[in-house]
């Protein structure tokens, strides 16, 4: 397996060790935390450190926040785990039939959806996915094609699960997760001989940057 070199920002896992993401976006992060065992670290000891603030800090003020986050995320680079981990690879939840589909190298069947030659999508829509304003795709890329430039309306979470491709932001391999905002603006090109296939959560749609994807962005469903 190759060295996951682009992990989910921080806050990111902060947010997921608080149960405040919305669900297509914790199944993005268990799919991670199956494969990387540093950010499992960092949620044991967010989790960890997080009870200890509650316990013994004094009640908040809003003038305050911005020192405590700091403090917070000190602490939580500084500081060893408090116990050994979880074994790398569990996670309390179950992932996607898809998902383990498309691990197991056996996506071939799946109900891929054309979007444009060369590029494929499906919508997870099960019942516990359902979450407003908030979807988990896949998306497989044949190689050498890309994506049209854009940016985003709102967060974006892309991980890789076979394949690679290379942005403006470096190389995202197997593991790999870019996490994206509205500042970001990026055209992922997929390298290499073998199509990518990516998990990607969106809250909101993406923000193409030329005529032709802005006009079929209705038909296309990102």
């Amino acid at each position: 397996m190759n060295p996951i070199n682009h992990h989910p920002d921080e806050a990111t896992l902060l947010s997921y060790a608080a149960g405040a993401l919305s669900q297509p976006f914790v199944v993005l992060i268990d799919c991670h935390l199956q494969q990387c065992p540093q950010c499992h670290e960092k949620i044991f000891k967010a989790e960890a450190i997080a009870g200890e603030f509650i316990e013994h800090s004094p009640p908040i003020e809003a003038s305050n926040c911005e020192a405590l986050r700091d403090s917070f995320f000190a602490t939580l680079n500084s500081e060893p785990a408090p116990q050994p981990l979880a074994p790398s690879g569990s996670s309390e939840h179950q992932l996607p039939a898809e998902v383990a589909v498309v691990l197991s190298g056996r996506d071939q069947k799946l109900p891929w959806r054309l979007i444009v030659p060369g590029m494929h999508s499906i919508t997870l829509n099960s019942s516990d996915l359902h979450s407003s304003g908030s979807s988990l795709k896949l998306l497989r890329i044949a190689p050498g094609r890309n994506l049209p430039l854009h940016s985003h309306r709102g967060s974006e979470l892309t991980m890789v699960l076979r394949g690679a491709f290379q942005d403006e932001l470096g190389c995202f391999r197997a593991g790999d997760v870019a996490d994206l905002d509205h500042e970001i603006e990026h055209q992922p090109i997929t390298i290499g001989n073998e199509a990518c296939t990516c998990l990607i959560a969106v809250d909101a749609p993406l923000e193409f940057k030329s005529l032709v994807p802005n006009l079929l962005q209705p038909f296309i469903d990102f």
